[in-house]
């Protein structure tokens, strides 16, 4: 129902109108409508957490960059039908901006599967959460967008959280490490990106653009550079099935829509609980064992992330800035 009230609205000149789908109609303040965009980015986060199992099971059984590419396909292909006919009306600058994301998204991607070779898979997924940082680091020294004091405390907490959560053992500094934090640059930029296009582009037409060129390059570089078997086995297929309509039509529905609606370092604080989910379904299907170590991790991730809400909503000039669509 979430994604359904939010796709009513999938035009940008449109956003007001999405409060009469809330209790109250027209009356609804816009704290209700950001409330529902914070849900989403968050519900967009437990999904891609919940898929880690079937993502590690997949890419047991075909190379990364196939899976990322047939993952994307479908996501793209079953978005199709609903974005031809926005897709015609996008003008050239529109274009323009949805396949540029889409590359960045495929940019994030690559480095950090190739990173994830050459360091332990915690390492990574700290690094990768790096961008809770790096988000509001690149806003404000591009437009002097700084977040209030309590959203950095939040980011802060975050931090630490994902560190109790991720790293384990001797730590260094190498390829696979390097890799991995260009990849959380792409990642943060990417986040800057869908918060800018988002209130310009239709969010069908975004995503739809988005899917397409992550789905392209991954399959161009995979024919490319890894050769794969077409045809993995119906189990892994499944896998990539599922994961491509909720972790990617699903998901990044949510992701666009709700940043139309909130300021981009929440965005991905909101984001973040992938890990904390992904940490989850792992523990409940074996891989991990639940500690008060991860216990803590987990408190610390919440705690953050309600602080720098509170933040945010103190500092509604941080919020995500209204923008006419393109000309």
């Amino acid at each position: 129902m979430l994604l359904f009230s939010f796709m009513a609205t999938d035009t940008p000149k449109t956003r007001p109108s999405l409060r009469r789908f809330l209790p109250g109609g027209g009356a609804t303040p816009r704290s209700r409508v950001r409330l529902m965009a914070e849900v989403g980015l968050g519900a967009a986060g437990i999904i891609w957490g919940g898929n880690f199992v079937l993502v590690k099971f997949a890419m047991g059984h075909m190379p990364a960059l196939y899976y990322l590419g047939l993952r994307f396909l479908v996501a793209a292909v079953l978005l199709a039908p609903f974005s031809i006919g926005r897709l015609r009306r996008l003008n050239r600058k529109g274009w323009y901006v949805g396949i540029g994301v889409g590359a960045l998204l495929f940019a994030g991607f690559v480095l950090q599967t190739y990173g994830l070779r050459m360091t332990s898979p915690g390492v990574s997924g700290f690094l990768t959460g790096l961008y809770v940082i790096m988000v509001p680091l690149i806003l404000g020294l591009s437009s002097g967008r700084w977040p209030s004091p309590l959203v950095g405390v939040g980011v802060v907490v975050v931090v630490g959280g994902l560190a109790l959560l991720s790293l384990y053992g001797h730590i260094g500094f190498g390829w696979g490490e390097a890799l991995t934090l260009i990849a959380t640059l792409f990642w943060a930029l990417h986040i800057l990106g869908v918060d800018y296009g988002s209130t310009r582009i239709s969010a069908i037409a975004f995503v739809q653009l988005q899917l397409t060129t992550c789905a392209v390059l991954s399959l161009i570089c995979s024919f490319i550079i890894e050769r794969p078997i077409l045809f993995p086995g119906w189990a892994p297929t499944g896998a990539v099935l599922w994961t491509g309509a909720m972790g990617g039509v699903v998901a990044y529905m949510l992701m666009v829509l709700g940043q139309r609606y909130t300021p981009p370092t929440l965005a991905g604080l909101l984001m973040s609980l992938e890990a904390v989910f992904a940490l989850i379904v792992s523990i409940i299907v074996g891989y991990d064992s639940l500690t008060l170590r991860t216990l803590i991790g987990f408190a610390l991730v919440f705690a953050g992330t309600t602080v720098a809400r509170v933040g945010s909503e103190r500092e509604p000039e941080m919020a995500a800035e209204p923008a006419p669509p393109v000309p």
